[in-house]
């Protein structure tokens, strides 16, 4: 039968920045629910051969079910998206937003469509026409009003290193809570967030950050509440990254909040499992969207998120558009490339870029001095190639996509310099505050985790058997334990953790190689300062790089080759010295840190490693302490 097509075209001018309001008109979830849509559920199947995510829900009393063709995009300038229908009256709908500058804002051309071949489906598509258009009018008025409100974010031009979804954000988190651009917001059980909140404050937190925090659950929208990320609070509160993720660790520890460990498919970057538990995450996870299975790296692919505690608020993060380009924000395009066919869109390229497709496993990467006028972009079965051509004088590149493949292809141009603020599993797994509270958060028994690059601090006290028998048992023994805590504190302000104690040695990991100079270099002079006089003195080593995270003794520990080296350097090290490998000593963080010490150049053999290791002494205390 005849398709009938059934339209609702709505345009306005928007007083803000192109690269804003493409963000806020292209986040299709937000859009599905603010038009009154059902939220759907996705799982994936086989239709005629061919994988495909499928999606269900509930309408106007039908019981309807689709797949989404991948959406189209280019940041800033247009969106497209669509549903084939496999249930339900209607045969397909879908919506096209083409966004152009104009006098003083950006002008919006918003079409929503229907089609359908049988009588009830027309009959439904003329319903769904007046209520499309009343949803879009309705959903840019509130737009228009958010984007000329006090709190909109500067209209000066877009840092195109970063996505114009992070500037949508920013501008809703800043704004007043509104139902139609924010979605729900459940009841707060005000009473209890005050009572477990009280137990932040008696912790010592800073009160105004406890505040920052209490406002966050009590007046936030259910979905800014269901995967927090604190180190991207901390930029819009204005606070310190550490001291924000200090908050929510011990929001977590009072029930304000609960920790998840998110895993992140490396090739779309976005979560393919969430575990409530460390113990729940393999060494291998599977992402459905890319139909990978991939290796887990702490460092790289799990996401510590945090979640309001269900006796503050039962939140409910409800999913209406799965293909929203909000869920990438580091996809600058995507693309559809039939069979044969040559594409060109005008895109504004950041200054490094990875081109890959959805349907193969090839990818290309570039990096541009000066971004070129055209980017040709060939697609074949087998790879991807691309040429730059000219200088842009207006910032875009016309990018000409030509496919020589057998079949459509999708084409995706991402960021490859830009990242999330999020905490990574190492990042945390190295926090103080994690092992004061989290001790057993550990891989399961037997499950070793990949970390992928981590710094590990070993230290060991000299003089303390001669000190024993100097001072006798009792008074030596208060002195190592006091000189433990003196070795934690330094580690806590460096955010290191304390991994264990062997005897008088102490084992720490950090995020970053410098943080670990930092702690050895205050641990020495702490020691000096302190201990010295009784015949103590402290030498240490550090070490970074790759290595395993297990459970041991039912805490986190780790193993391998830098933990090992890590060890055997320290025990080149004289008391008073902190040892290192001489490449360490050679980062950029590191180096400074070094300046105006002491320092030795030699080398040594070490257990396990067939070849003499460069290594660098820095001597911070006395050599004879």
């Amino acid at each position: 039968m005849t398709e009938t097509r059934q339209e609702a075209v709505v345009e306005r001018i928007l007083h803000a920045p192109r690269s804003l309001v493409w963000a806020l008109v292209a986040d299709t979830n937000r859009w599905d629910r603010a038009q009154g849509l059902s939220p759907a559920n996705y799982r994936y199947r086989d239709i005629a051969g061919r994988r495909s995510r499928v999606a269900h829900a509930r309408e106007l009393g039908f019981e309807i079910e689709w797949v989404e063709p991948p959406y189209e995009w280019v940041e800033g300038r247009h969106v497209r998206g669509m549903r084939v229908f496999l249930k339900g009256p209607i045969a397909n709908a879908g919506f096209h937003a083409y966004l152009a500058d104009a006098p003083g804002g950006t002008q919006v051309t918003v079409t929503a469509f229907t089609a359908a071949t049988q009588l009830v489906g027309r009959a439904v598509g003329q319903i769904l026409k007046v209520k499309q258009r009343a949803a879009v009018e309705r959903y840019l008025d509130v737009l228009e009003t958010l984007l000329q409100g006090a709190n909109a974010p500067d209209s000066g031009t877009h840092n195109l290193q970063a996505p114009a979804v992070t500037l949508a954000r920013r501008s809703l988190f800043q704004s007043p809570y509104g139902a139609l651009t924010s979605g729900p917001r459940s009841s707060t059980n005000v009473a209890e967030l005050v009572r477990r909140s009280a137990i932040m404050r008696s912790a010592g937190l800073d009160g105004a950050h406890v505040d920052l925090l209490i406002a966050l659950m009590r007046d936030r929208p259910d979905e800014e509440l269901s995967q927090i990320r604190p180190f991207e609070l901390a930029s819009l509160w204005g606070i310190d990254r550490k001291a924000a993720l200090r908050l929510f660790l011990h929001a977590t520890h009072a029930g304000v909040v609960d920790l998840k460990w998110q895993i992140n498919c490396p090739v779309c970057r976005v979560g393919a499992a969430v575990a409530d538990h460390m113990t729940e995450i393999g060494r291998e996870s599977h992402c459905d969207a890319c139909n990978i299975d991939y290796g887990v790296d702490l460092a790289k692919h799990v996401e510590a998120v945090f979640q309001c505690n269900a006796a503050i608020r039962r939140v409910e993060n409800q999913l209406y558009c799965a293909s929203s380009p909000s869920f990438l924000p580091h996809v600058t395009a995507q693309v559809r490339a039939l069979a044969g066919s040559t594409t060109t869109e005008r895109i504004d390229l950041a200054s490094m870029i990875h081109i890959r497709t959805l349907e193969g496993k090839h990818a290309l990467d570039l990096a541009f001095d000066e971004l070129p006028r055209e980017l040709r972009v060939t697609i074949s079965d087998t790879e991807i190639t691309a040429s730059g051509h000219g200088t842009t004088t207006d910032g875009a590149t016309a990018v000409v996509v030509e496919s020589r493949a057998a079949s459509t292809m999708t084409l995706l141009i991402e960021r490859s310099g830009w990242s999330a603020d999020i905490v990574l599993g190492s990042v945390i797994a190295t926090f103080p505050e994690f092992v004061q509270f989290f001790a057993t958060e550990a891989p399961a028994t037997g499950v070793e985790l990949t970390v992928s690059h981590i710094a590990l601090l070993f230290t060991d006290l000299t003089g303390s058997t001669a000190c024993y028998e100097r001072l006798g048992d009792a008074r030596a023994f208060a002195l190592v334990q006091a000189h433990f805590v003196e070795m934690g504190e330094c580690i806590a302000n460096e955010t290191g953790a304390l991994v264990k104690t062997m005897g008088d040695a102490v084992m720490a990991s950090f995020a970053a190689p410098a943080d670990a100079v930092r702690a050895g270099i205050a641990m020495i002079r702490a020691n000096e300062s302190t201990q010295s006089g009784d015949g103590l003195g402290v030498k240490v080593g550090v070490h970074a790089g790759p290595c395993l995270a297990v459970r041991a003794n039912d805490r986190l520990d780790f193993f391998g080759t830098t933990a090992n080296v890590a060890a055997r350097v320290q025990a080149q090290a004289a008391s008073g010295e902190l040892v290192m490998a001489a490449a360490l000593a050679r980062d950029p963080a590191v180096k400074p840190l070094l300046e105006g010490l002491p320092q030795r150049q030699f080398q040594a053999s070490l257990k396990g490693i067939s070849a003499a290791v460069d290594l660098v002494g820095v001597q911070i205390g006395r050599a004879d302490a």
